[in-house]
């Protein structure tokens, strides 16, 4: 009998007005010549709890904590631009969260409490960010960099977080296809 595994996270999405100004940032970065896969904008969310790859009935076992989980709907500030490890090294290129970081550190404590005897560990500390990019390689550095001032203090905009989602991710060559499993109002 085959087990089933899911790789699973809990997240917030984003609004599509959102994305409009973060899709034009990923287009302008792409057009210097960095080598990088942006992130889908059906995909773009910000990830409060990475668990990994569990059986289902630890997926059942997380819904159930999930349910009970009684947090306040905030508003959250999309402003910013930076990039792990850093901006002239660039890995990851992410955007920022201003207003709702602290709330969003609050929904991942609080996720910890509930959840976190599943799946991987919390090593790295959580840090409120949208992934927008996976860097390969920067060519003209200079081009880049010039982007990258542009949208360093932009606003890209507020949104209401009234839920959050346990998702589901499907690795493919193409990039990872995400499904919720269950929404969690935020009251």
């Amino acid at each position: 009998m085959s087990k089933e595994i899911y790789r699973v996270f809990i997240a917030v999405d984003l609004t599509d007005q959102l994305k409009e100004p973060i899709i034009r940032m990923q287009k302008e970065l792409m057009s210097t010549g960095v080598d990088m896969k942006p992130v889908e904008p059906e995909n773009m969310h910000i990830t409060l709890r990475f668990i990994g790859e569990i059986g289902r009935d630890l997926v059942e076992e997380v819904k159930k904590r999930l349910s009970s989980i009684k947090y306040n709907q905030f508003t959250m500030h999309v402003r910013g631009v930076g990039a792990f490890p850093n901006i002239e090294r660039p890995r990851v290129i992410w955007v920022g969260i201003e207003e709702g970081a602290r709330d969003l550190m609050n929904l991942h404590e609080l996720l910890m409490k509930f959840t976190g005897d599943i799946g991987e560990r919390d090593e790295r500390g959580f840090v409120p960010h949208l992934t927008i990019a996976r860097v390969k390689y920067v060519r003209n550095r200079d081009r880049y960099m010039e982007v990258i001032r542009k949208y360093e203090n932009m606003d890209f905009g507020t949104q209401l977080v009234d839920s959050i989602k346990l998702k589901r991710s499907i690795l493919t060559p193409k990039g990872p296809i995400y499904s919720d499993l269950m929404t969690i109002k935020l009251s």
